[in-house]
C-alpha cells in the first residue's frame, strides 16, 4: 500500500513539473517577447483621427484572446487572436460585416510580427495576404501584401486623440 501511494505521488509530481516546464506560451507574454506590448488600444490614420481607419486590441480574456475591431467605411470587421495550445502557433479568425471570413497565423517573419490570413469573402473570392505589424516610435506601422499579386503598402497609425 506504501508503495502504490508513493508512486502515485511520484507520477502526479512528475506530471505537475512536466507540464509547468512545457506549457505554451500565453498571448500576452507572445506580445511581449515581440516587441508589441504596448498593442493594446486604439490606432487610427492620423489625418482623420480614425474616420477613415482605425484598429482596436483589447483583451476579451486578459494574456489569453486579444480581439481586434477594424472600422473602414462600409468594411468593419471583428477578429480574434489566441494561442493553439497544442501547437504553440497564434491562430486568428476574423469575420466582416459583408459576411466575408479569414482564418489565418501570426509568427515572426524577419523581425516583425506577420499575419497569414487567407480570406473568403461574401462572393466566395478567396485571398491570401500578409499583414505586419510593427511599433516604432509609438507609432504602428501595418504592412499589407497580397501573396499571389505581391502588390501591397502601409500605412503607419498612431494613438487616438480624445
Amino acid at each position: 500500500m506504501k508503495h502504490s501511494t508513493f508512486f502515485a505521488l511520484l507520477l502526479s509530481s512528475m506530471f505537475l513539473l512536466s507540464g509547468t516546464s512545457s506549457r505554451a506560451q500565453n498571448l500576452g507574454e507572445i506580445l511581449e517577447s515581440g516587441g508589441l506590448g504596448a498593442l493594446i488600444g486604439t490606432w487610427v490614420d492620423q489625418d482623420t483621427n480614425g474616420q477613415a481607419i482605425s484598429l482596436t486590441y483589447t483583451w476579451r480574456i486578459k494574456n489569453r484572446v486579444l480581439g481586434l475591431s477594424i472600422r473602414m467605411p462600409g468594411d468593419n470587421s471583428e477578429a480574434l487572436i489566441a494561442v493553439d495550445p497544442e501547437s504553440g502557433e497564434v491562430m486568428h479568425v476574423s469575420a466582416d460585416e459583408n459576411g466575408g471570413v479569414g482564418m489565418g497565423k501570426w509568427a515572426e517573419e524577419n523581425g516583425v510580427a506577420t499575419l497569414t490570413l487567407k480570406t473568403v469573402d461574401s462572393d466566395k473570392k478567396e485571398e491570401t495576404v500578409k499583414v505586419s505589424h510593427q511599433i516604432t516610435n509609438d507609432k504602428l506601422v501595418v504592412g499589407v501584401k497580397n501573396v499571389a499579386t505581391g502588390n501591397g503598402g502601409e500605412i503607419t497609425l498612431v494613438r487616438k486623440s480624445e
